[in-house]
């Protein structure tokens, strides 16, 4: 009995750690609340704001002076399940906002410094304790915080390239239940802070055409906190009462995960066509597949966890429209993959699937130096959205997600001093 239960605490555990690793690997694009307007087409370059510090630093070129800037994106999720057995569950956590900061100098006239605070990985979501999916999950709860110092400077009179240094932080809570033979509660929480680089250039071949490419590298997160055990039930304590289990099995562990942000590329491009005018592209990379294996440290065994991810990509295409000098008004349209290969990955507490985007937003200046942006999207999920008992080859589709969607609203003011 002892060797089933260690095996059966593993597998909460496993689920877990799985859990934390679709759930680090959620990347947050909302780092610009006027951006998301035309679904970040044009980020950077499109000289709308200075996010372009966190996006691409290079652009950082593009603002003149001093310029301090602030906002959030506020996020709902929809995640409406459907089981085969007929029961139904929404992973909705309560909607969330997600802030970002930043400020730019100009030293000079050919170098420029900034400073990007930002908020690059999270999640959200809560199932009740006792659906049926809950061997994949019942909640997480990921915050994360980026501190982004920048310098960006003129090689030529068209050309620019920028880099930066990133310090990260992030922290996790997860929870699931391991149902069978009898139910057990997991709960992980952990924390880590570490340390990567981004590396930016733009090419301004005319006053009205501009084009970057950005890179942030991988940052390796060593993260380290507990794992407790909880009885999942009255039938799980009157089997630790009846001593069928043994009740000091089900306290607090040390353990350590090592996990990853994958590094990721992007390419973006703005045309000014005219004074009122300007049409803008996006693509990115996102390096999913170097996610291999998660090795797992958990009371004094050593456990790997085989992913099968793949690379995803984001394309976004969009426009600004100025009405005069006061107005803009934006709209863009993007879409995105998933990095799950395998849908029998997917867990409940990060159910991604490829997404479309689509975003409008306006432009306020009520005078020079100040400048309010406000926006609102959709990320609309598609295509394969069913849920498994386990990540086996052999494991029973358990149900589908009828809707995976999500809710966006963004405001922020950029001002120049």
């Amino acid at each position: 009995m002892k060797q089933f239960l260690r095996l059966a605490a593993a597998v909460a555990v496993a689920s877990v750690f799985s859990s934390q690793a679709y759930a680090a690997g959620f990347m947050l694009t909302e780092q610009s609340a006027g951006a998301m307007g035309r679904a970040y087409a044009g980020v950077g370059v499109d000289g709308l704001d200075i996010s372009g510090t966190y996006y691409n630093p290079a652009t950082m070129a593009l603002h003149q002076g001093t310029k301090m800037q602030a906002g959030f994106v506020h996020i709902g999720v929809n995640a409406e399940y459907s089981g085969n057995s007929g029961a139904t569950e929404n992973g909705r956590l309560k909607s969330q906002s997600i802030p970002h900061g930043y400020i730019t100098h100009q030293i000079n006239d050919g170098m420029w410094v900034g400073l990007a605070m930002t908020v690059p990985w999270g999640m959200g979501t809560q199932y009740d304790n006792n659906w049926e999916g809950a061997g994949r999950g019942t909640e997480t709860k990921m915050r994360s915080f980026d501190f982004n110092p920048n310098l960006a400077w003129k090689l030529t009179d068209n050309f620019i390239v920028g880099a930066g240094v990133s310090i990260q932080y992030v922290a996790a809570t997860l929870k699931v239940s391991n149902v069978e033979p009898v139910k057990i509660d997991a709960e992980y929480k952990a924390d880590s802070i570490d340390w990567g680089f981004n590396l930016g250039a733009m090419w301004c071949p005319t006053e009205d055409l501009r084009f970057g490419l950005s890179y942030r590298s991988e940052i390796e997160h060593h993260t380290e906190g507990h794992m407790t055990l909880r009885p999942g039930n009255e039938r799980t304590v009157g089997a630790i009462a009846a001593g069928m289990i043994p009740a000091q099995m089900f306290r607090s562990y040390d353990a350590e995960l090592i996990v990853s942000g994958p590094a990721w590329a992007m390419a973006t491009a703005a045309w000014d066509i005219n004074d009122a005018l300007s049409l803008y592209g996006t693509f990115r990379w996102t390096d999913w597949s170097s996610f291999t294996e998660l090795n797992i440290t958990y009371g004094g065994q050593v456990k790997t966890l085989q992913n099968q991810w793949k690379d995803a990509y984001l394309g976004s295409v969009g426009a600004d429209y100025r009405l005069n000098d006061e107005w803009t008004i934006r709209a863009g349209i993007g879409y995105e993959t998933t990095p799950i290969s395998n849908p029998r990955n997917r867990t409940a507490v990060i159910p991604d699937v490829d997404r479309w985007w689509f975003a409008v937003g306006s432009s306020y200046k009520p005078m020079k130096n100040l400048q309010a942006d406000v926006s609102l999207a959709l990320l609309h999920g598609v295509h394969e959205r069913n849920l498994y008992a386990g990540e086996s080859s052999d494991s029973a589709k358990i149900g589908k997600y009828d809707k995976l969607d999500a809710y966006l609203f963004g405001f922020q003011l950029v001002y120049a001093f």
